[in-house]
């Protein structure tokens, strides 16, 4: 396969998430066996378990958004929400409001994943995103003070522009763009005011 192919860069997305998953969850064992040996009170275990938190809060979101999806897979609506609520729990720039309901296919779930993602960078400066629909489709909204979208990246992810350079901080708009296509699905997007619309 050539270096730029996005099965590719899913591929090696599922490696990478898949290999960090065990040393993770050995950490997770080491730190119940601190707390049980009457360590959990101290402020460094703390800090470590706020970490621990975290770092598994963006293995699950980054394995959903970047990892290979298979036919027929599907994610119950309260696992893709509590691996949303959990990632955005650890920026406190950003509020969630998460109301979309029922099981997705797991590609759709990484789309709307990904488009979260990617709605972002719409509200550089904070903000709160809000999460609704259904199994057919979903609305994520980016309200900040004001939202700023980069018109060329949003082009870029619907199809009506080309890609810009690859960059490590945007690569959620290129596998947005990848998946879209893939599935047939269309994206569109509406700029207001105060906020910043998504549809999928």
């Amino acid at each position: 396969m050539p270096q730029d192919d996005p099965a590719l860069e899913l591929m090696i997305g599922s490696r990478i998430c898949h290999d960090l998953a065990s040393p993770l969850g050995a950490v997770a064992n080491g730190l119940e066996l601190l707390t049980l040996s009457g360590m959990g009170d101290s402020a460094e275990l703390a800090l470590v378990q706020d970490s621990l938190r975290g770092a598994k809060a963006t293995l699950d979101i980054s394995r959903l958004a970047y990892g290979r999806t298979a036919p027929g897979e599907s994610l119950a609506g309260e696992a893709l929400r509590m691996i949303a609520v959990d990632y955005y729990a650890g920026k406190p720039r950003l509020s969630l409001d998460w109301r979309l309901s029922g099981a997705q296919s797991r590609a759709r779930a990484q789309i709307i994943m990904l488009a979260c993602l990617a709605a972002e960078q719409a509200v550089p400066r904070g903000g709160g995103l809000t999460v609704e629909g259904d199994a057919h489709a979903a609305q994520i909204t980016a309200r900040g003070t004001p939202p700023t979208p980069d018109p060329g990246l949003w082009d870029a992810a619907t199809g009506q522009a080309p890609l810009p350079e690859p960059d490590p901080r945007e690569a959620h708009f290129h596998m947005l763009r990848h998946c879209l296509a893939a599935q047939g699905i269309a994206m569109t997007t509406r700029l207001d005011a105060d906020k910043f619309v998504i549809t999928v």
